[in-house]
């Protein structure tokens, strides 16, 4: 598909008002500054809703939003705070999940056609640029996906993970037939880490060493870990329970072990975005608020200087400030 790059200017520079609402509580081990308040920077204002921040192997930040748009947010030179975005391609469906491979391959979760695409951005002459865009995964055992949500990628061994859920509410408590799979790159053959049992599992992350991946459960509200013992034979355990609000959409681990939980709830139920800091043990080590309860995505910058947060409601983008 061809399409010409859409450049504008979203972002707004250090909002005094959002950062009123980065509010750190808990432990002063945490994994933040000491200081009680977290400044939030607006990165993007968006007529709708982007979810599954990620960063490409150049440093750039991407997220994608439901109308199958993958966007590329870069900073303006010479204007702190400021950032660019770009319509960078497009899934032509619903995506869901974003991660980049080291050469710059996009993997993208499409609930639309309940598959995960391989997306390679082809420059074109001119302004024009192209996308070669392939099913990467559409089935296991020959049964269809009930959707791909989140996905994220091994940088030691190329080894793609994801959680398949299907759109909110297809598992649930009363139908949890969710999965985890892990696709090895060499053989393309899929590995289900737990099949056909999870309500909703959603957002995945790997530890550092990668030898465990957290899964968020949304509807069980809890943070599952597979551990590797041997490696390739995954054992699940609850790594942690939480209780209030909907469940955990997203995860982010950073270098350090510790892992930031998006703890998302709906609009009417609250006013403020809560991420949960749990360190390597599982326990809380701090929250960070946030404008909006609805936050679906996470990551965290290559320097492990920022936390990106996606939140629905308000259309936004956000970035605070880790402790470094």
């Amino acid at each position: 598909s061809d399409l010409s790059s859409d450049v504008g200017v979203t972002g707004g520079g250090w909002e005094g008002l959002a950062g009123r609402w980065g509010q750190l509580s808990g432990n002063p081990g945490a994994a933040f500054a000491d200081t009680m308040t977290q400044e939030l920077q607006v990165i993007g204002g968006n007529d709708i809703p982007v979810t599954s921040p990620t960063y490409g192997p150049s440093g750039d930040l991407f997220a994608v939003s439901n109308t199958g748009e993958i966007l590329r947010y870069f900073p303006v030179e010479g204007y702190e705070g400021e950032f660019q975005t770009e319509r960078w391609g497009n899934s032509s469906g619903q995506p869901l999940g974003l991660d980049f491979d080291n050469q710059g391959v996009a993997f993208v979760c499409d609930a639309a056609h309940q598959a995960i695409f391989r997306v390679v951005r082809v420059e074109k002459e001119g302004d024009m640029v192209g996308h070669q865009i392939d099913p990467y995964v559409r089935e296991y055992e020959q049964s269809q996906f009930l959707g791909p949500n989140s996905l994220c990628l091994s940088r030691q061994t190329g080894m793609l993970y994801f959680t398949d859920s299907g759109p909110f509410g297809e598992t649930s408590l009363q139908n949890p037939r969710g999965s985890v799979f892990a696709i090895s790159p060499s053989t393309q053959l899929l590995i289900p880490l737990c099949l056909n049992t999870l309500a909703h599992p959603c957002g995945l992350a790997l530890s550092p060493d990668e030898k465990n991946i957290y899964v968020a459960e949304t509807a069980m509200n809890r943070i599952l870990r597979f551990s590797q013992h041997p490696p390739q034979v995954f054992h699940c355990s609850v790594f942690h329970q939480l209780s209030g609000r909907f469940g955990p959409m997203a995860l982010a681990v950073s270098a350090a072990g510790d892992l930031y939980v998006a703890h998302f709830d709906f609009a009417y139920n609250t006013e403020n975005g809560r991420v949960v800091v749990l360190n390597p043990d599982g326990d809380v080590t701090g929250v960070i608020t946030v404008p909006g309860p609805e936050i679906t995505g996470l990551c965290i910058s290559p320097d492990q200087r920022y936390l990106v947060i996606a939140e629905r409601s308000t259309n936004s983008l956000y970035r605070t400030t880790l402790q470094q």
